[in-house]
């Protein structure tokens, strides 16, 4: 090995400091808790108004994030629909989930930048992961969730032409008034 001794033993330590470190946060990580697998686990309660509420300003936020106005000629689509379990249970308690999409008009060659502005601040400002993003030809596809919030959001080019897409879809709510039923 060449170089002075300082640097031979960086070159040398560096590996083994870094296998340390993953090492010890696998370790850790193997540690925290994990998701409940429990199929009667208590849900979180929120009635629909308020998850159509919360829905339309997240949606109004994204279209902030991305310097677009939204009011397509069609939608906003509010889709309500029964929680589904792990073993495909479908309880009769009244839980939902809620995906609630509006569309913007605009010219194909500004959704890649206008998604790109979107990434930036979800990423920055609201604790979002990006699962997915692929730009191709003038359109994009970007999906996110919030891990905490447990939500997940779209934002991508569809058709008829000009359209850019936001969606968001909300965990399984349980109504305020209403029991839970056990599996």
């Amino acid at each position: 090995m060449s170089g002075s001794p300082r640097r031979v033993k960086q070159k040398i330590l560096t590996p083994i400091l870094i296998t340390l470190a993953a090492s010890v946060l696998l370790y850790a990580g193997a540690c925290m808790p994990q998701k409940s697998e429990d199929p009667n686990k208590p849900l979180p309660r929120k009635s629909r108004a308020e998850s159509l509420t919360w829905a339309k300003q997240y949606t109004s936020t994204m279209a902030h994030y991305a310097e677009v106005k939204t009011g397509h000629t069609f939608g906003p689509f509010t889709d309500f629909e029964e929680c589904i379990g792990k073993n495909d249970e479908v309880a009769d308690d009244g839980r939902y989930t809620l995906t609630y999409t509006v569309y913007a008009d605009l010219p194909l060659a500004a959704h890649i930048p206008a998604v790109r502005k979107l990434r930036t601040a979800l990423e920055k400002h609201a604790d979002v992961k990006i699962t997915g993003y692929q730009e191709k030809n003038s359109e994009v596809t970007l999906y996110g969730r919030h891990d905490g919030e447990n939500f997940s959001l779209i934002a991508d080019t569809v058709k008829p032409p000009n359209t850019l897409r936001l969606s968001v879809s909300t965990p399984c709510f349980l109504p305020p008034e209403a029991k839970q039923q056990k599996f």
